[in-house]
Order: C-alpha cells, then sequence, then structure tokens
C-alpha cells in the first residue's frame, strides 16, 4: 500500500499502478492538514476528481466514525493529550464536507470553515482519501487506512494530537467516479477539531423559539433550521425574521447562507447558491415549482432539488436549470442527469403550441397533442434548420427509434418524419413522396434512405433516394 501524505500537495490525480502479480494497489491519494486560531484560511488543494456516485461502504460509515474516534484518542493517549468527542456541529460539517468532495471538486479544505466553526476558538481540519481500480469488497478502504496516513505526516499527526482540542466530528463518503479514463473507487474522510465552545450565540425563549439578538427563529421554521445545521449549518445565522403568511400559508426565513421555506403541504427546506436563484427568478412560492420539498442533494456531476411540481438541477457548466410537468416525466424515463440528455441547459420555455427543455445531451419538447418527446443528434439538427416546431413537420410526436437498416434511425412529427443513417445524413419526409416511400417499403425498399430534402422541379417537387427519386408533379407520383 502506497501512502502520499504531504499536506500540502497540489498535483494532478494520483494513478494507481499495477505491479506484476496484483490486480489492485489501494493508494492514499492525497493528504491535507490547518489548523487555526484565527479566520485567516488558506485552502490546499490537489487534484480534482469527476463527479461521482456515492455508495454505501463495506464497513458502514458510522461504525468507522466510532473506529477513528478510538484511534484519534489511543494516539492522544500515547502523547497525553486529553480524549476527544463527538460535536454535533463539527459532526454535521464534517459529514457536509465529505459529501461535497465526493462529488469531484477536488482535495481541498472547507473554505467556509471560519464561519462555519466561529463557535470555537480553536479549530483545525483534516482531510485524506483512497482510491482503488476495483470496488472494494473487502472492507480494505476502512479507518485504519484513514488514521495511518494521518499519522505518517507531521502536519496531520499534529492537528490530530493537538492538546488544545476537545471535540471533534468525522465524516466520510465512499464514492465511485472516473478518471483519467477509468472506473475508480474512491473513499473520503474529513476530521474537524475544535477547542472549548465559545458562550452559545443564541437564548432559548420560553415558547420555544431561538433568539438571535433582536432575529428569533421559531415554529416549523425552527425545526428545519435545526435539521439544517442550525447556525453551524450551511445555513449560518439568520439575517432577519421569518415573513408571511405566502401562498399556501406558508412562511420564510433569510439567514447568511440562504432561505429557508415552510408550508403545511411540503415541510421546511432550505433553499441556498444558485438553485435558490433560479427559483427567485421564476417567483418563489409563487412560480409553478411551488415550494421546496427537501434540501439539495448531489447527484453526478451536479446537484438536484426537489419542489411540489417539478425540480431544479445544477451543474457547473449548465447552471441551475428548472424542469417540470411532462418534460420531467420524459426526462427521468431516459435517465435523469445520467442518461443521454444530461444536465438541463435551459429552464422550461413556452413555444407556439407548447414548451421546451434543452439539455446537453438535446431537447425535449411538448404540446397538447404529441405530449413530451426528446430530439437530439442529427434529427434535432435537421428538424431545427427546418425551423422546429414551427417548420412544416410540427412537433415530434414520437422518440426516436433505431436499429433500423444501415445502423438508422428515424422520429415521427405531427407532419411527417425524418430519418438517418451514417451513410446519407438526416432528412425530413413528408406528403405525397413520404407516402409513395412508405408504399415501396420504408427504409427496407428498392430507395434506401432520403439523400436529399424536396427540391422544386418543373411543375412540382423531388427528392432523392439512395435508390433512386421520387417527383410530386401534376397531382401524381412518379419514380
Amino acid at each position: 500500500m502506497t501512502f502520499l501524505p504531504h499536506p500540502q500537495r497540489t498535483s494532478a490525480p494520483h494513478r494507481p499502478s499495477t505491479p506484476r502479480g496484483r490486480r489492485l494497489v489501494t493508494r492514499l491519494a492525497a493528504a491535507l492538514a490547518i489548523a487555526v486560531s484565527a479566520p485567516a484560511l488558506a485552502v490546499a488543494t490537489a487534484g480534482a476528481a469527476d463527479a461521482a456516485e456515492v455508495l454505501a461502504p463495506v464497513v458502514p460509515a458510522a461504525v468507522q466514525e466510532q473506529q477513528i474516534l478510538a484511534g484519534f484518542n489511543a494516539e492522544r493517549a500515547r502523547v497525553g493529550a486529553g480524549p476527544v468527542s463527538i460535536d454535533p456541529t463539527l459532526d454535521g460539517v464534517a459529514q457536509r464536507w465529505a459529501d461535497v468532495l465526493g462529488q469531484g471538486p477536488g482535495m481541498k479544505h472547507n473554505p467556509d470553515l471560519p464561519r462555519l466553526l466561529s463557535g470555537f476558538p480553536r479549530w483545525g481540519e483534516i482531510v485524506a482519501t483512497a482510491d482503488m481500480g476495483v470496488p472494494d469488497r473487502n472492507g480494505k478502504e476502512n479507518a485504519q487506512l484513514a488514521i495511518t496516513s494521518w499519522l505518517n505526516s507531521p502536519a496531520h499527526k499534529a492537528v490530530m494530537l493537538d492538546g488544545g482540542y476537545n471535540s471533534v466530528g468525522i465524516g466520510m463518503v465512499y464514492t465511485r467516479t472516473t478518471a483519467g479514463g477509468r472506473d475508480v473507487w474512491r473513499s473520503y474522510w474529513v476530521a474537524d477539531f475544535g477547542s472549548g465552545r465559545r458562550p452559545a450565540a443564541f437564548a432559548t425563549l420560553s415558547d420555544g423559539s431561538r433568539s438571535y439578538g433582536s432575529t428569533r427563529v421559531k415554529g416549523a421554521l425552527l425545526g428545519g433550521y435545526l435539521a439544517s445545521g442550525a447556525e453551524g449549518g450551511a445555513l449560518g445565522f439568520p439575517v432577519g425574521n421569518e415573513y408571511g403568511p405566502l401562498r399556501g400559508g406558508g412562511f420564510g426565513q433569510a439567514f447568511q447562507g440562504g432561505s429557508l421555506y415552510w408550508s403545511p403541504a411540503s415541510g421546511a427546506a432550505p433553499v441556498r447558491g444558485a438553485i435558490r436563484d433560479r427559483w427567485a427568478s421564476l417567483g418563489w412560492e409563487n412560480s409553478a415549482l411551488g415550494y421546496p420539498t427537501g434540501a439539495e442533494f448531489g447527484v453526478r456531476g451536479g446537484a438536484l432539488q426537489r419542489f411540489q411540481n417539478g425540480s431544479v438541477y445544477f451543474s457547473g457548466a449548465t447552471g441551475a436549470q428548472a424542469v417540470r410537468g411532462a418534460i420531467l416525466a420524459e426526462y427521468a424515463s431516459f435517465g435523469w442527469e445520467r442518461g443521454r440528455l444530461g444536465f438541463p441547459t435551459t429552464s422550461e420555455a413556452s413555444v407556439p403550441g407548447g414548451a421546451v427543455t434543452h439539455f446537453q445531451g438535446g431537447s425535449v419538447f411538448w404540446s397538447p397533442a404529441t405530449g413530451a418527446h426528446p430530439v437530439w443528434g442529427a434529427v434535432r439538427d435537421r428538424w431545427a434548420a427546418q425551423g422546429w416546431e414551427s417548420s412544416r413537420l410540427g412537433f415530434p410526436s414520437s422518440d426516436e427509434f433505431g436499429g433500423l437498416r444501415g445502423g438508422g434511425a428515424g422520429q415521427a412529427f405531427r407532419n411527417g418524419f425524418v430519418y438517418w443513417s451514417p451513410a446519407s445524413g438526416a432528412h425530413t419526409l413528408r406528403g405525397a413522396i413520404l407516402r409513395g416511400w412508405q408504399a415501396q417499403g420504408w427504409e427496407t425498399g428498392r430507395l434506401g434512405y432520403p439523400t436529399s430534402e424536396e427540391y422544386p422541379v418543373a411543375g412540382g417537387v423531388r427528392q432523392d433516394f439512395q435508390g433512386g427519386s421520387l417527383t410530386w408533379a401534376g397531382g401524381r407520383l412518379i419514380g
């Protein structure tokens, strides 16, 4: 097993080698350590990773947390340092940062620690990751791996054994990702240490609400705030009192790191960052999306938050975009963001007679008459060149169908078809020429695939095919 523990190493992701006679080398790819007593923070970064799928580790995360805690205290006892115990605030901060690292932003420290851990006079953070080239089926990526790597690094060891700390939070996540063209199964561990807490920043009032100076958090919003980590979580401190009642009897409240909304139908949920900004641009709870029904969560390559009537997806490449209704259902049937469509690049927009949402891998169009259907690739390009839904073809009325002769594909539209093959390209068919082509056996007939669009000739129009032409002139079909 190879360890690369230098705490400030900034390099491309380490690639595990495969020595002769072994299929796998588990490699501790990078480890980072910081210790501070003032708000200043230098962020250390190792190479970024692709976004990842979160998996259940062989050794459960809760078990690893207890093993790491026991390992910390055993090592601290050797040098005469007092034990550390799990602190809920530190634990929440560490786990949320492990989740962030698991989605591939690269090995780095949490840049928001000065705010998140402002209740601790002194605090420090250590981070580690381990890679495997195959799934961990035997628990090789475990707590002892993290402890050993930290002990082998003087900077990490100094944080871990610092007698000034009396509390800790531990987070871990196990993921599958792709790096350098290969699958990688990767664990991340985060440990946040703290000294004695400063006095509480709030007062608990007789009705159970919390008072932060002149600002109160109460009722159902307080429940959602506590579930999000309260002032130690991503929302931070409140910046104003609750407002409402809003649509459907709901309430909202603004915080340093976002907003918290509640309604009887949706419950309480935080909304933050780019997803919050998108929701705001659509009209908040008065929009077609309604209220959020849960907090945002990571998906491969980005994040997702669900609302009463749709979802908002975010990725670094596409920003935050809303998807809803029949288009959302069609998107789901093709595998969400992990399918061919990828992330949405626009929110839903109205077009004459229907609606559209564009995605990285295509577009989904909807109309009352045709329903929702995706259009992509060469078929989409040909349809776009004709004028999209405003063209003579109208809206798509089927999904693309493949497996045709010569590796071709086709798609039905309200007033015709687009057919494509590698040899012929994509071309539209409609009207009398379409009917004549159908009568001769579609692409399997003697004509094969179309190789041109319709073009004018004396008295009519003509379209060329691999095996000939069809002409519509003088009220009859020739060819």
